[in-house]
Formats: C-alpha cells, sequence, structure tokens
C-alpha cells in the first residue's frame, strides 16, 4: 500500500519537473515594463479559482483546495485526498501612446499543482509556475551627422518550482512553510547600427543571466467557527529575503548588418566573459488577508500584500524599482449544491477587484495596475472533478512621460481534481 503511494507520487514528481522544463519555457505575451528587474511577475499568482475573486489568497483554506500562496492553507485538506489542479490562459493586450495604439496576444500553461495527506496532522504541496517574463522590443533612431538606431530586445524568464508543508498546531491555529526553487535565465540584446552606411562597423551586446537558487515563505492560519454556519478564517504570509545568485555570460561583438531581417556577419569580438558570478538581492514581502464564509454557499474576503522591491540589487546596483503593494477583495457564490439540485444551482460564481502598485517607477512615474475578475466553478456529474474559468480586464502605466498603457483582457482555464488515495477497497 505504502510503495504505491510513492509510485504515484515519484511519477506526478516526475510529471512536475518535464514540466517545468518544457511548457514554463516558452515566453508570456511582451512588455516594454519587463526591461527592468528580472521582468514582469507576479509573485502571488493564483489558481484559476482564485483568479476568478480577484487573486484573494492569504486565508483561503478548504480541504478540496490547493492554495500554494499560503502553505499553512494545507494543513486543511482531506488527509486521504489526492489533490490535482493545472490551469491554462490566454491573454489579450492593447499598447498605447499618446500617439500609436498596437496589439498582441498570447496562450501558455499556467500553473501545475498537486496536493497530498502524509499523515493526518500533516499535509504537502508539489508544483511549478512561471515566475518572471522578459519579452520587449523597442527601437530607438538618432538623426545625427551620421543618422543610428538603436534596437532593444529582451526574452525568457524565471520559474518556481515549490514543495510545500502545512500542519495543525492548535486549536484553529495552522502553520506552513514552502520551498522555492527559482531558475531559468533572462537576455538583454542591444544593437547600435548605421541603417545608411554599409562601411561603418554595427555593434551588438548579448547579455545573458542564468539564474538557479532557492527561496523561502513563511504562512500561518487562523479559522474560527463563529457557529454552526459561519466561519472567521485570518492567514498571513512572510517571504523571508535572500541572496540569490546568478552566472552572467556577456558578448560584444562588431558586425556587418545584423538588424531587421538581414544576417549577421562578424568581424571581431570585443568582450566576450562566460560565468561570471552575480549577486542578487532579492526582496522581502508581506501579505495579510481575512475570509468570512457561510457552509459553502458562499464566501467573502480581503487581502493585502506588500513587498520591498526598492532593496533589489544585482552586483550592488539598483533599478527603477519601488516598493510594491496590492490590495484585492472577491467572493463567490453557489446557489444550492445538493444531489437534487438543478446543475447551474450546482455551478459556483466568482467575482473580484485588485488594485496593485506594481515595482516599476520610471522616469518617477509609479506604474499601477488594477483589473477586475469573474469566474465560474462548474461541476462534472458523477465524477470528482471541476473544470473552472476565470476572465479578468484590467489595465497596467500610463500615457504620461511619454510611457505606455496596457489594456489587457485574460481568460483562465483549469481544471481541479480529487481521488481517494490511500482508502483500502473492501469487495463481498
Amino acid at each position: 500500500m505504502i510503495i504505491n503511494k510513492l509510485h504515484k507520487i515519484l511519477f506526478l514528481f516526475t510529471m512536475i519537473f518535464v514540466m517545468a522544463n518544457g511548457i514554463f519555457a516558452q515566453s508570456d505575451i511582451s512588455s516594454p515594463y519587463s526591461r527592468f528587474g528580472l521582468g514582469t511577475m507576479d509573485k502571488n499568482r493564483t489558481n484559476t479559482i482564485m483568479q476568478g475573486m480577484g487573486g484573494i489568497s492569504n486565508a483561503m483554506s478548504d480541504k478540496y483546495l490547493l492554495n500554494n500562496s499560503n502553505p499553512a492553507s494545507y494543513a486543511a485538506m482531506d488527509s486521504l485526498t489526492f489533490l490535482f489542479d493545472a490551469g491554462f490562459y490566454m491573454k489579450y493586450v492593447t499598447y498605447r501612446t499618446t500617439d500609436a495604439s498596437e496589439k498582441g496576444s498570447n496562450a501558455s500553461f499556467d500553473y501545475f499543482d498537486l496536493g497530498f495527506g502524509v499523515t493526518k496532522w500533516l499535509k504537502m504541496g508539489l508544483g511549478v509556475a512561471p515566475y518572471s517574463n522578459r519579452a520587449y522590443s523597442s527601437t530607438a533612431s538618432f538623426d545625427f551627422q551620421y543618422p543610428y538606431s538603436i534596437d532593444y530586445e529582451g526574452t525568457g524568464g524565471l520559474n518556481k518550482l515549490y514543495w510545500a508543508s502545512g500542519f495543525k498546531i492548535y486549536k484553529g491555529f495552522s502553520l506552513g512553510f514552502k520551498l522555492n526553487y527559482i531558475f531559468g535565465n533572462v537576455t538583454d540584446e542591444t544593437t547600435l547600427y548605421y541603417p545608411d552606411y554599409i562601411y561603418f562597423h554595427n555593434e551588438r551586446r548579448t547579455i545573458n543571466l542564468n539564474f538557479s537558487d532557492l527561496t523561502f515563505d513563511l504562512g500561518l492560519m487562523y479559522k474560527q467557527e463563529l457557529n454552526k454556519d459561519y466561519t472567521l478564517t485570518f492567514g498571513a504570509t512572510y517571504g523571508l529575503p535572500a541572496d540569490m545568485h546568478a552566472h552572467r555570460n556577456v558578448f560584444i561583438r562588431t558586425m556587418f548588418k545584423g538588424y531587421g531581417t538581414s544576417t549577421e556577419t562578424p568581424i571581431d569580438t570585443i568582450l566576450y566573459t562566460k560565468g561570471e558570478k552575480v549577486s542578487v538581492k532579492y526582496p522581502q514581502s508581506i501579505g495579510a488577508g481575512f475570509t468570512f464564509q457561510k457552509n459553502e454557499r458562499w464566501l467573502v474576503g480581503v487581502d493585502f500584500n506588500w513587498s520591498n522591491w526598492s532593496a533589489f540589487t544585482m552586483n550592488g546596483v539598483s533599478d527603477s524599482l519601488q516598493n510594491s503593494w496590492n490590495i484585492a477583495v472577491g467572493g463567490c457564490y453557489t446557489p444550492f449544491n445538493t444531489t437534487v439540485s438543478s446543475y447551474f444551482r450546482k455551478v459556483t460564481y466568482r467575482a473580484g477587484f485588485h488594485y496593485d502598485q506594481t515595482f516599476f517607477n520610471i522616469y518617477g512615474t509609479s506604474i499601477n495596475k488594477y483589473g477586475v475578475t469573474f469566474g465560474l466553478g462548474l461541476p462534472i456529474p458523477r465524477v470528482m472533478t471541476s473544470l473552472n474559468v476565470a476572465v479578468e480586464f484590467g489595465k497596467m502605466g500610463t500615457v504620461k512621460n511619454n510611457l505606455i498603457k496596457e489594456s489587457y483582457f485574460n481568460i483562465s482555464f483549469g481544471i481541479s481534481l480529487r481521488d481517494k488515495w490511500f482508502v483500502k477497497r473492501r469487495y463481498k
């Protein structure tokens, strides 16, 4: 029996590694703001269920919910149940400046989570998700004595593979911890070229950063049953600061052509370094929230999160970053979920809102973001599986100070499965 459990867990853990090294290697949609820091990122990104509620997660806890944002939530899992959750998303964006606009779209896998009970008091979870994204491309032209242009391009991103554990410590209290393995690479490329002078040497600089290090998160929850119908839950998280390490490769060379659709013809290498060690100061973060719930009928919640991104440095050099914060409000409602209810009375309806001060501060202008979300939980009859859908309409940035405003629409699809593992079947 124990051997079969271990075989299943090891098989699924292997699947997670395959996902981490394959599916999540693809880039997200382009954003000009991803040029700064580690790129665009959503440290508190949640699964499709919570995305439909504005992203609230700090106090979300249920025996059939996987919530890696607060590892203490795993303590509420049913010890005899195995949980699986995976998500896929599509994103559509319109970029605007004061005098131009452009559209883009992308689709990708979003996350892959599983959870299971080890003992009655100890539960664990494993998962993988994208962590940051570097995807930008822009050109600046200068009309001096010899007109020239500079192309800026960034690609790549980081992924997060995590192992989490939660356990009950006292009446209503649970504690959790999560170990995150952050890995991946980001590349920044700058090309200087003279489009009208074939005898001038063009120049290209490529900087590639490879990350592979650990971070650590803590979570705490307190659940108080007010009576047989109502429950109040408080949650808090703390992400520890870390001294992360990366390796940098730098390649600077001169060339003919190499811009637009023309093929690069190398001339000479100016600088080539490989494997240079880079020290990254990763910031601390704090989150808190509460939910108020009536049985399985409805739930409302509020979250607040803060991260000290102004302390972020790379080899002692800071970037155009500021402290970030986020507030989210959301909830869900299930009309009447019984075996004799009609299907649409078993559907869970979700909605929420979030407002974020991102960690980007460009030309002294804070880049803010907000979004309105809606979601559905669609149970599949006669099986312990549900399909979840979440949509978000939002905006990020501003056109002030020659910056860019992004208007986006996200749609996420998730599948949540559960199975009664560790139960010995009896046959008559």
